[in-house]
């Protein structure tokens, strides 16, 4: 059974929102949520996590995880966002959208799965670094994790996560490979990145496969409200000079490269704050603010053969068929 309060929330800036709060004795499962729309098959549609993926991990060890996804016209690719986060079958989740007053259908979308929500609000801020850190403010949990509303988790991404750190107590965050995806869902590739060492390599650490502990955020502070871009590396590469980071050879998360990202349409800034804000952090670097990094063919052949659900068959399928 599961018991719903809710509330008005109004915050400093006077907007009003609904605040749900879920005090749930089940996880959820495909059942529990709205139908998908017509057309849209596998995960997070018509698939869910399996709850063998939690065998051996006694529920009350599970530590509260935190998501926080910040939303603005995105609607295209929002509800497949929200499904990968609530489909996760696991227990002590906290689910929070912070939206930043959306002119499309993303209301409409959050409403539509706001009771499985704790939190949630549309009101103009001040960019998505503002949206994560309002979104924070909300949580509780001792783990949190940012989710963009056009990206996806994986499959049993939370429960890596949590042995990672179960099995890790001295890490403050704990990281994974990404899988690419287009506007249509369909995986162009992959990224399989060593564990982050500035001293070797400059990459960024990717949000969407990467989660801290609240503690060691109170210590460092919240995002940088001043980037745009950047967000990830400054906040991470902070991080990483306080504590421990545990690369998980998992794929976490799913990154959608599509023409209205900000990847596409301000690359350039970003890669002058990627290069400013690395620089204050690890000083000057000759080097592109990214990892040299070229798996053989080898290895490739074996991710796609150890991943034929997620990776390989899909993968495929994109480069025979769809591919231009």
């Amino acid at each position: 059974m599961n018991e719903t309060k809710k509330y008005l929330y109004q915050d400093k800036l006077g907007s009003t929102a609904l605040r749900n709060i879920r005090i749930s004795e089940k996880t959820l499962t495909l059942t529990d949520l709205p139908l998908p729309p017509p057309g849209k098959q596998g995960w997070p549609w018509t698939k869910a996590v399996k709850s063998t993926v939690r065998r051996n991990f006694n529920v009350l060890e599970w530590p509260k995880v935190s998501i926080i996804t910040p939303s603005y016209n995105q609607a295209q690719f929002l509800e497949a966002t929200i499904r990968s986060v609530l489909l996760q079958n696991y227990y002590n989740l906290e689910y929070i959208i912070i939206d930043g007053g959306s002119t499309d259908d993303s209301v409409k979308i959050i409403k539509k799965y706001e009771k499985f929500l704790s939190f949630w609000v549309s009101e103009r801020d001040q960019g998505q670094a503002s949206a994560i850190n309002k979104g924070i403010r909300q949580s509780s949990g001792e783990i949190l994790g940012w989710l963009n509303s056009d990206d996806v988790y994986a499959q049993g991404a939370l429960f890596h996560v949590a042995k990672a750190f179960s099995y890790n107590p001295e890490s403050i965050v704990v990281h994974g490979n990404r899988i690419l995806i287009n506007e249509n869902g369909e995986v162009t590739g992959w990224s399989q990145l060593p564990s982050f060492n500035p001293e070797t390599s400059s990459y960024n650490v990717c949000s969407e496969t990467a989660f801290w502990k609240r503690a060691a955020m109170e210590t460092v502070g919240p995002l940088n409200d001043n980037l745009e871009f950047a967000i990830d590396l400054e906040f991470f590469g902070r991080l990483y000079k306080h504590g421990k980071f545990v690369k998980l050879n998992q794929f976490l998360g799913y990154f959608r490269c599509h023409p209205a990202s900000k990847s596409s349409t301000i690359a350039h800034i970003g890669c002058e704050e990627a290069e400013r804000e690395w620089n204050k952090l690890f000083g000057p670097t000759d080097q592109i603010i990214s990892i040299n990094y070229k798996p053989s063919v080898i290895q490739k052949l074996f991710t796609l053969i150890k991943h034929p659900q997620e990776i390989g068959s899909p993968y495929l399928f994109y480069r025979l068929f769809r591919e231009r």
